[in-house]
């Protein structure tokens, strides 16, 4: 089964082992997705310059750890020309000054298959909380992780406005965030 660009790796039930996972930058994808009105189409951009770590601490009985990841913003794709044009032009991410978005998780809990990870996100200079539900696949040889998590971002509170002269919304005000990343086990 694939998710997003990634594959699904040969599954165990075991939890992930304790460590430090490293994200594979090649088969990582961070997303948003919202429709503003019935009027206007479901935007969808990637960023494909991922980065960062998940790490995995305690017993089996009882996981928590930490994840890291921080994405380029200048890697963002619609994978429509005309949109990718437009969002450059208006640059919502002020990526010169801004250029990379950090999620850093404060909490993270680890059972059978699932993960509750509360965290921040950090995106042009204002750092707000971003709460995320996951699911995780473990490789039968332990050594790979497939993480997949979602949550929603209100772009206003990071000072993000795509509204149009009139009234009109450009793009909706809270948008979905999904992150799914590869991860192997550093030796």
């Amino acid at each position: 089964m694939t998710t997003g660009t990634l594959t699904r790796p040969a599954r165990s039930a075991v939890n992930p082992r304790t460590g430090a996972w490293l994200i594979d930058s090649t088969r990582a994808v961070v997303a948003f997705s919202g429709k503003a009105s019935f009027l206007t189409p479901t935007i969808n951009a990637r960023f494909l310059g991922v980065a960062g770590s998940v790490n995995v601490a305690g017993t089996p009985r009882g996981l928590h750890g930490a994840v890291d990841v921080s994405v380029d913003v200048k890697s963002m794709t619609t994978g429509n020309s005309t949109w990718d044009d437009l969002l450059t032009s208006l640059d919502p991410f002020q990526a010169a000054r801004f250029p990379v978005a950090v999620y850093r998780s404060t909490r993270v809990q680890w059972t059978d298959g699932q993960a509750r990870i509360d965290g921040t996100l950090t995106l042009r200079g204002v750092t707000r909380s971003v709460p995320l539900s996951a699911s995780y696949d473990v490789a039968r040889d332990g050594r790979r992780m497939l993480v997949r998590a979602a949550g929603s971002v209100d772009r206003q509170a990071f000072g993000i406005s795509f509204d149009l002269p009139g009234g009109g919304k450009l793009v909706p005000r809270v948008m979905r965030l999904a992150i799914d990343v590869d991860a192997a086990l550093a030796v």
